[in-house]
């Protein structure tokens, strides 16, 4: 893969996004994709939500499905029925505020030359687009890669992987996204799936890195192929606020098209 060109994000356009797509720049942000009126009622709307966590030492709440909780998993319905469930808690939030996952595939559709759309796998329908997480403890280095992650399912059939995340709420210091450019190429083995989240730093040792901040109103998207982890609030943090998201994967298939899944 390419690697960046420079260390300054960009704004959303034709070019921008091909470019990130190939790992030329590290980041795309969208300022002001929602006003501080919706800002307020989507985190509002997330703290009052079916909120549950994840079984890692920090502490990471949120609303949705991870497809990537049923990479081992033969029996692919069994995630297709938890997305059933999962979009329930999903329009609850979603019911008492905005839709970001829609506007944000307003937003690429707008400057895409293909189709942008939801994740589909044959006989059984659409993935899971759109986790709402509430992260103030922070995330270890991990990396995204579906090729690599979710071998059986037709998302690994994509060529390139982003992540975007649309921030409702920052605690005003610390909660920082760091991603570094070294993407991710582990040994890997017949019928195993190595492992992506808690790597050892030793992999972007030396490797040009790029972090931001979570302001409220705006999306940023970087390709998560290059491992990345997040930053716990700092001292001067407000405690009455959390780091609240909302977003998903968009994966570029081999007919150039954008899907989006969780």
């Amino acid at each position: 893969m390419a690697t960046w060109k420079d260390l300054q994000e960009q704004s959303l356009t034709r070019e921008s996004l091909s470019a990130l797509l190939g790992n030329e720049i590290p980041a795309i942000r969208i300022r002001n994709f929602a006003t501080a009126a919706e800002c307020e009622l989507f985190s509002r709307a997330a703290k009052t939500g079916n909120v549950k966590y994840y079984s890692v030492k920090k502490k990471i709440g949120y609303i949705g499905q991870a497809q990537y909780e049923y990479r081992w998993n033969p029996d692919k319905s069994e995630y297709f029925e938890a997305v059933r469930e999962a979009r329930k808690d999903l329009h609850d939030v979603l019911s008492r505020s905005f839709d970001p996952v829609q506007r944000l595939m307003d937003r690429l559709r707008a400057v895409y030359p293909a189709d942008v759309d939801v994740a589909r796998e044959p006989g059984l329908g659409e993935y899971y687009a759109g986790i709402i997480r509430l992260a103030s403890q922070g995330v270890d280095l991990h990396a995204d890669f579906a090729p690599i992650n979710t071998i059986d399912y037709s998302i690994s059939s994509i060529d390139s992987q982003l992540g975007w995340n649309f921030f409702a709420e920052d605690p005003g210091a610390g909660g920082l996204t760091t991603v570094h450019n070294a993407p991710w190429n582990p040994e890997r083995k017949p019928g195993e799936i190595p492992q992506s989240y808690g790597l050892d730093h030793a992999i972007v040792a030396g490797a040009p890195t790029f972090t931001y901040a979570p302001t409220a109103g705006d999306v940023v998207i970087f390709n998560t192929r290059n491992p990345h982890e997040v930053s716990a609030g700092e001292p001067g943090a407000d405690e009455t606020k959390d780091r609240v998201s909302i977003g998903s994967f968009i994966g570029r298939l081999p007919d150039r098209s954008l899907v989006l899944w969780a």
